[in-house]
């Protein structure tokens, strides 16, 4: 099939390459902005984390009390055009994505808009005392040039070893990386050897490379919002996973070395659940005959049903949902902070 659709990935390629180099010649017109506008995206269409790196950057910088606005474009929303999220908003009417970080992070204002010069006309319009405004998945929005650029690539599928839709899931090809500030490899393992990982990166010079992971913390009750659970400690529970999430395979692989045993339910990518979603995973709960036994959905799964009549029928179950974070290495750490912080500063006063 991948030898059937090569002609098709190769002229998708020549577009592609077409389209970035009137770009890259500044024969099609880049718009940047006189303050921080920093962008994560990918390469790839598939989850390479770049929500928890969201929430890191946006968490990072409100704690030096910068006023600070996501703008994504509200994947797999109901509605279109520019909109600032408020106490109305949902996973329907923003995305599930930027829903989530709205409930997660009140310090900060989250917007939604496809194009994304016209979201940053409106938020300096509605919010003109925005300090810095934080880009999710924006790498091939060339009509906008963010003043920092952070390309993120998944470890178990890094860019070097993919090929370009439809053959592979790469948006663009591999050597659209030279356009990142950073290159952070996601989803990395506790321990790699590094130094054949960035070779096959093939970072720039002034490129700097960091490995993140992924920190999972404690299971958060759906009900009542609290985090009453270890999701370290499971070993007598038996689990029953749900999750609509592109790769559910770290988290089940996760609960495996902790839980006494999982069953997994993998609805896809952004699914949105239906009554015979939420049947079916009634009836799979029920099935389970071990007498401690719990449901365990996703961060982004839980902020999709949250306020959903699916919800209600779910309020039977003891339902967690499982928060995840970037894990850093604290010298890296240290250095992308300083990279951000140093972006920044060029624009504004260090806010303490």
């Amino acid at each position: 099939m991948k030898y059937l659709l090569l002609p098709f990935a190769l002229l998708y390629g020549a577009i592609i390459a077409i389209r970035n180099y009137l770009y890259d010649k500044n024969i099609q017109k880049s718009f940047s902005y006189d303050m921080p506008v920093i962008g994560i995206g990918n390469l790839s269409a598939g989850g390479t984390g770049k929500t928890p790196m969201a929430e890191y950057v946006l968490q990072l910088c409100a704690s030096h009390n910068y006023k600070t606005v996501l703008l994504s474009r509200g994947y797999g929303r109901h509605t279109k055009g520019f909109i600032m999220a408020d106490e109305t908003a949902t996973a329907l009417s923003i995305g599930d994505e930027p829903f989530q970080v709205f409930r997660k992070l009140p310090q900060v204002h989250v917007a939604v808009c496809e194009d994304r010069l016209d979201g940053i006309r409106n938020i300096l319009a509605e919010l003109p005392e925005t300090q810095v405004i934080v880009l999710d998945d924006c790498y091939q929005h060339r009509s906008l040039k963010p003043s920092f650029m952070v390309l993120l690539t998944d470890y178990n599928e890094p860019y070097y070893k993919d090929f370009l839709l439809p053959v592979g899931m790469l948006r663009e090809w591999a050597s659209g990386r030279r356009r990142a500030d950073t290159i952070i490899m996601t989803k990395c393992p506790e321990t790699i050897d590094k130094a054949p990982l960035v070779k096959k990166l093939k970072p720039l010079p002034n490129q700097k490379v960091s490995f993140t992971g992924i920190a999972n913390g404690d299971l958060i009750n759906f009900k009542t919002g609290l985090a009453d659970l270890p999701s370290k400690d499971l070993s007598a529970y038996s689990v029953l996973l749900f999750s609509g999430i592109a790769n559910p395979k770290p988290l089940e692989e996760y609960l495996k070395s902790h839980a006494k045993d999982i069953i997994s339910l993998d609805f896809g990518d952004h699914h949105r659940y239906t009554a015979g979603n939420i049947q079916k995973i009634t009836n799979a709960f029920k099935g389970i005959t071990t007498e401690n036994k719990i449901v365990i959905t996703t961060e982004k799964d839980a902020s999709r049903l949250a306020g959903t009549k699916e919800a209600e029928m779910l309020s039977s179950l003891p339902l967690y949902y499982l928060p995840i974070k970037v894990r850093w290495n604290e010298k890296e750490k240290t250095e992308f902070d300083m990279l951000i912080l140093d972006n920044l500063a060029h624009f504004l006063p260090l806010s303490a």
